[in-house]
């Protein structure tokens, strides 16, 4: 998150310190390289940059010289700069990793412009289906009627298996882990029912009588702050939850590790200093800033508890959790699904592994990699990954996900009628 931050900033200035010029020096305009030597040169960069920065010696396995002899004659005979960039991504692909990537204007997938505008509803992959699993309170997909557990169809006038026809070419291409595409495809369909606020989103579902049923929703702008994009995908609205539930067990659900977002998680703890337990809701939380695993671990523990540790060529990063001033000792149960990445799988993973806290749900999204981006001769952009993380017993998360205590699916029967599965489970563990 730091690096991404420093290669924002980045960008501002050089585009900001070219105007503050008051003299314009003129020197002689040096000759463009030409499409080869650019192709030549990023194809360099990418292979150099792993070979020389790689977290893992063996490239886990993978014969890193053996690989640029099988893939340079490949790029240097492409046709399009797409297709030598998609030569690129599979390279990269050898390594079977998340965070490793390339990413240009002309291959990325068409999603639609997001303008700002959402309806409120969160959508999950169920047998293959798009269900709506979340509409948020007040939001105008409430206030229009449409519930949790309906299918979704159809987004304007394309049916939900043509919109995600293109992005299963581009996962068959790029993406090896199982977990991740259910995300590619929920943000896609998420992005194309987003839109400019007080425009209509036209969705056709399946409700829940399986009769087909058009809705116009009138999408609003965010609320709050925005996170940061995702790859191909818009930023997401930055949400948090505290609650109590029946049987005095508090409920925290937030769906970024945003620094803003730790004075809220501390509060919410406080104040359920008198619960039996609380549960910690991260279904469908990518991740964020790594630290604040170690930092809400410590508000839950009366011992210092480590959450494991990231782990580079020449550097390791130890999460520890250091136990603040009365902090809560009751049960804890953490909800993860399969687009629980990155921090909350360290948080999960090291809460589990110490016996501090069970998770109850589906297994994590396995993506748990930091990563830096840089930009290619060709203009697109490189993403890798510069260490590796293990579980505080040892474990690589990375491409295995955190896998819970108790295992629990949300159905599409289950959200019709207005149940949760996992939640009801998390909470028996609580009160037995």
């Amino acid at each position: 998150m730091k690096q991404k931050i420093i290669f924002h900033l980045a960008l501002l200035l050089l585009t900001v310190l070219p105007l503050q010029a008051q003299t314009k020096v003129l020197t002689p305009e040096k000759a463009k390289p030409d499409e080869t030597e650019l192709r030549r040169q990023s194809f360099d960069k990418v292979w150099n940059t792993i070979n020389e920065n790689h977290f893992d010696l063996t490239f886990g396995g993978v014969d890193w010289k053996q690989v640029r002899e099988i893939y340079q004659p490949k790029a240097i005979s492409a046709k399009t700069r797409n297709e030598f960039h998609g030569v690129l991504q599979q390279m990269l692909g050898e390594l079977k990793l998340s965070h490793f990537g390339v990413f240009s204007a002309e291959s990325q997938i068409e999603t639609g412009e997001f303008g700002g505008g959402i309806i409120g509803i969160e959508i999950k992959m169920i047998d293959k289906e798009a269900i709506v699993s979340r509409v948020e309170k007040d939001s105008t997909a409430e206030k229009a009627g449409l519930k949790t557990g309906f299918a979704i169809k159809k987004i304007g006038d394309k049916t939900t298996v043509e919109l995600l026809e293109r992005l299963e070419k581009y996962l068959a291409e790029r993406e090896t882990n199982e977990r991740l595409k259910q995300i590619y495809r929920e943000r896609t369909l998420a992005n194309l029912i987003g839109g400019k606020p007080e425009s209509l989103a036209t969705v056709e579902v399946l409700n829940n009588k399986n009769q087909t049923q058009v809705f116009s929703i009138r999408r609003y702008a965010v609320k709050n702050e925005m996170s940061e994009s995702m790859g191909n995908f818009p930023p997401q609205e930055v949400v948090f939850e505290s609650k109590k539930l029946d049987g005095n067990i508090g409920y925290i659900r937030f769906n970024m590790w945003l620094i803003p977002q730790m004075p809220k998680i501390r509060a919410a703890i406080r104040e359920f200093s008198g619960a039996k337990g609380i549960i910690f809701d991260l279904r469908g939380n990518p991740g964020g800033v790594g630290g604040m695993a170690s930092g809400v671990a410590g508000f839950l523990s009366s011992e210092r508890i480590s959450l494991g540790s990231m782990n580079g060529r020449d550097s390791e990063i130890k999460f520890i959790g250091y136990p603040q001033t009365n902090p809560f000792l009751g049960k804890v149960v953490i909800l993860s699904d399969y687009g629980t990445g990155s921090t909350s799988e360290i948080f999960a993973a090291g809460m589990q592994e110490s016996g501090r806290a069970k998770v109850v749900g589906e297994r994590s999204t396995g993506a748990v990699l930091p990563s830096v981006f840089v930009k290619l001769p060709t203009a697109a952009m490189f993403q890798y990954a510069i260490s590796d993380y293990k579980s505080p017993k040892n474990v690589l998360i990375e491409g295995r996900g955190v896998a819970p205590n108790t295992e629990i699916k949300q159905t599409r029967t289950a959200l019709l009628a207005g149940r949760d599965l996992p939640l009801e489970e998390a909470i028996k563990q609580i009160l037995k």
